[in-house]
């Protein structure tokens, strides 16, 4: 998720417009095990990106309820939902069919993408590296597709791509975990299985069912920190959202984008307080990664400061060159003056 001419997925400035990027990202939000958190998670990644105002396509991969598309992409994903398919939808046009090329076009589906044991779903799935050429691609999986989607990155030898000095599409992996010992496990064999090639965040839900104690007893033996030093990768954690449930329920079952509830008149003032404050504190810990640019109304001051101070520094650097360059082009003047006011010599041979 990143300006055109990065060579990394960090973003220097979420606010800066992404409209070509040589660079994109495809983010995986997933774990194995169900109840994890996976959906919340996605939700609030693809708060912060509508947020900021970034190009994304969003795949929700759950064949059965994709909670994150139909609070994100609600028309596209009512759409796949009803029984007459598509043909009532307004479909935004694939960037494809845009005229010249457009690349603020917004690419989208006809068929939803799935990862079952159907070979079909594996050449539907392709479909997501030609969004990714255009624009970051956000998927949220559901639980217990990890053989399908392993089996889908080997065919498309996705480690030999991210390996080619060519290739513009990086990969990053949210694995979700509630801190147990199996979901552990599970998060080591994923990125084992490539050889720490695809990168992963891990995301210690605190919001998860855990007995865990996060501050002790959490990776005993070192198992984990093991494998996050050996191939860099991060950790990070991701905060329980406490707001009364009438009022979560009513946000998660009518799929309603949190910023939207946030704005909204029906929420009572406290969980408005509650919710705008995990909010901030969720979208600062993906954000901290630098995979994913800041909620703009959740950009912590230091960040604001540094950003504030770069804009700053890049404009003295602007003015200094054009002072430069005003310079060079007066003096040049001058030199053309002085040598056409300097008296000639008469005799031809002095």
């Amino acid at each position: 998720m990143s300006s055109e001419q990065t060579t990394t997925n960090k973003i220097a400035d979420p606010f800066a417009p992404m409209v070509t990027k040589l660079r994109t990202t495809i983010g995986i939000v997933g774990s194995e095990k169900g109840g994890l958190g996976k959906t919340i998670a996605g939700l609030t990644i693809a708060e912060q990106l509508t947020a900021a105002n970034h190009p994304f396509f969003l795949i929700d991969a759950d064949a059965s309820t994709p909670n994150v598309g139909l609070t994100y992409r609600k028309d596209l994903y009512q759409g796949f939902r009803q029984e007459a398919g598509l043909k009532d939808v307004k479909l935004i046009p694939s960037i494809y069919d845009a005229p010249d090329g457009d690349r603020n076009a917004v690419a989208t589906l006809t068929e939803q993408i799935v990862f079952s044991g159907n070979a079909n779903d594996y050449f539907k799935a392709d479909r997501i590296f030609d969004l990714a050429r255009t624009q970051d691609v956000l998927i949220v999986l559901p639980s217990q597709v990890a053989a399908y989607l392993n089996r889908w990155i080997d065919q498309n030898d996705v480690v030999g791509m991210l390996a080619d000095p060519d290739n513009t599409i990086d990969i990053v992996y949210y694995f979700i975990t509630n801190g147990t010992p199996e979901s552990l496990d599970l998060f080591i064999e994923s990125v084992e299985r490539f050889n720490g090639k695809i990168p992963h965040v891990l995301v210690k839900n605190l919001g998860a069912p855990t007995n865990i104690r996060w501050d002790r007893g959490f990776d005993p033996d070192g198992r984990v920190q093991a494998v996050l030093d050996k191939y860099g990768f991060q950790s990070i954690f991701f905060p329980e959202m406490i707001v009364a449930p009438e009022d979560k329920n009513k946000i998660l079952s009518e799929y309603i984008p949190f910023g939207a509830a946030i704005d909204s008149e029906w929420i009572p003032f406290s969980s408005k307080r509650r919710l705008a404050k995990w909010l901030r504190e969720a979208t600062q810990a993906f954000a901290s990664t630098g995979l994913i640019p800041y909620h703009p109304k959740y950009m912590p001051e230091a960040v604001v400061i540094n950003r504030d101070e770069a804009a700053a520094t890049q404009v003295e650097a602007v003015k200094v060159t054009e002072a430069a360059k005003t310079a060079k082009a007066e003096a040049g003047k001058a030199a053309k003056v002085a040598k056409a006011e300097a008296p000639k010599d008469p005799d031809p041979a002095n």
